[in-house]
């Protein structure tokens, strides 16, 4: 009887062993899950090149993980460089260009941006990713962590590079043909050879060009670019002219805007005539139809409409969607992200742990009152006040709006509940496995009451 009460204590301290071993392992191997990362290189055919050289750049964002999306400007120094166009998901002038490649429908390891500059003038620049960027994950539209690597470009002088002296052209000192070294002192006919200079009348015109152009809720069409002289564009407002904002190359040049005075619905031609003091002159012309307001169904019981380039959304009461300028408003636990209401994309802010983002929060203007938080149920398409279902929301989610911006939480609180599970799974093994033991013992549970008592 003594030997069986030592084999049941071995078999039962056994049997926890192997309980406690595969705790650790499920601990172990759940503890931590890494993140996502992508790459952004440049790169170039050649770093060096002429004054006038057209110079492709081309701008790699790879990871191990498909990738849904990528958004990041670049900076470049605008003197040596200048940009002329990167396709319709880069924008840029003024020494930094953007890529805006977020609303991909397939995702991809790998993707490539080509875009065009052309040498402005001497002198080295570096093109660099600047924040903000992201990078999304195509399985989940989380962000990625990013490393990247700048691109040096060196330029120039065309003249410098190309020309040589003529023989015969200024008198050489003595010695200068064979590699001595010159002492004697300077005489008129032995001084420098003067730079070359056209004379006036053949200085042709230099070119009158925008460097940039901008016009108030309208995205143009092509990207704007200083050789690219037409262009097209909607917008919809009911004002009777267009806010323009420009610059040109020149700083002395004059800027005369025709065409924009009582525009009216339909389509309308701008006309924008840049002259300077050389007598060079452009047009760039502007193809724009304007309408006053465009009403689409969202769905549910929420009309959005369009209206003077923002977007209104109408159920009992009329809300417009404004953009957010202080970034610290934004509730804790929730991140930017982009939604799309009928042709339009606004700005929402998504909790982090609500990975279908049934909810999603605006920032809104409901008729003359201040501009809030709205929670809005994308499902039952409501709008309601956030402050005031804040309580509602989060134990709605299970209180589970991650704090502070980091992944860590959310991976202690994952940790937590996995914990938890193992230890019931633990337990109810204890149980099936000393119950076995038992039928197979002919023991019933009075014999094991006994047992434990004399131990």
């Amino acid at each position: 009887m003594g030997y069986n009460k030592s084999l049941n204590r071995k078999c039962i301290f056994y049997i926890i062993a192997v309980l406690v071993s595969f705790v650790l392992a499920g601990i172990a191997g759940s503890k931590t899950t890494q993140a996502s990362s992508a790459s952004v290189s440049v790169n170039s055919e050649s770093t060096s090149v002429v004054k006038g050289d057209v110079v492709y750049v081309v701008i790699t964002v790879s990871s191990a993980d498909e990738i849904g999306g990528f958004k990041g400007y670049f900076s470049y120094d605008n003197s040596v460089l200048k940009y002329v166009t990167g396709g319709n998901v880069t924008s840029g002038n003024d020494n930094e260009f953007l890529i805006s490649d977020t609303d991909r429908e397939k995702g991809a390891r790998k993707i490539k941006y080509s875009v065009k500059f052309v040498a402005r003038a001497s002198g080295s620049t570096s093109i660099g990713l600047k924040q903000p960027y992201s990078v999304y994950s195509y399985t989940d539209s989380s962000e990625m962590s990013v490393s990247y690597s700048p691109l040096n470009i060196l330029v120039k002088n065309k003249k410098a590079a190309g020309t040589t002296k003529e023989p015969g052209s200024t008198k050489k000192p003595a010695g200068a043909g064979n590699g001595g070294t010159v002492t004697q002192s300077p005489a008129p006919e032995e001084t420098p050879e003067p730079e070359e200079t056209l004379a006036p009348s053949a200085v042709p015109p230099v070119p009158a060009r925008l460097r940039s152009l901008k016009i108030k809720d309208i995205s143009l069409s092509p990207s704007f670019s200083p050789d690219i002289l037409k262009y097209s564009g909607v917008v919809y407002t009911d004002k009777q002219s267009l806010d323009i904002s420009y610059e040109t190359e020149d700083p002395d040049s004059e800027v005369t805007i025709k065409g924009n005075e009582d525009i009216t619905e339909g389509k309308n031609i701008i006309k924008i005539v840049v002259k300077n003091h050389t007598g060079g002159k452009t047009v760039y012309k502007l193809s724009v139809k304007v309408q006053e307001e465009v009403s689409y169904v969202n769905g549910g019981n929420v009309q959005a409409k369009l209206r003077d380039g923002k977007v209104v959304l109408n159920t009992s009461d009329e809300y417009t969607v404004i953009e957010l300028q202080d970034k610290e408003l934004i509730p804790e636990g929730f991140g930017q992200t982009e939604m799309k209401l009928g042709e339009r994309l606004v700005t929402v802010y998504a909790s982090e742990n609500d990975t279908e983002h049934k909810f999603v929060l605006l920032y809104c203007k409901r008729g003359k009152a201040p501009p809030e938080f709205y929670l809005y149920d994308k499902e039952e398409q409501t709008l309601m006040p956030y402050p005031k279902v804040q309580a509602w929301y989060r134990g709605n989610s299970g209180n589970a709006v991650v704090t502070g911006g980091t992944d860590e939480s959310t991976e202690v609180q994952k940790f937590k509940y996995m914990l938890a599970i193992v230890v019931i799974i633990c337990l109810l093994l204890v149980i099936i496995i000393i119950s076995v033991y038992m039928h197979f013992k002919g023991m019933n549970k009075d014999d094991l009451s006994e047992i434990l008592k004399k131990e």
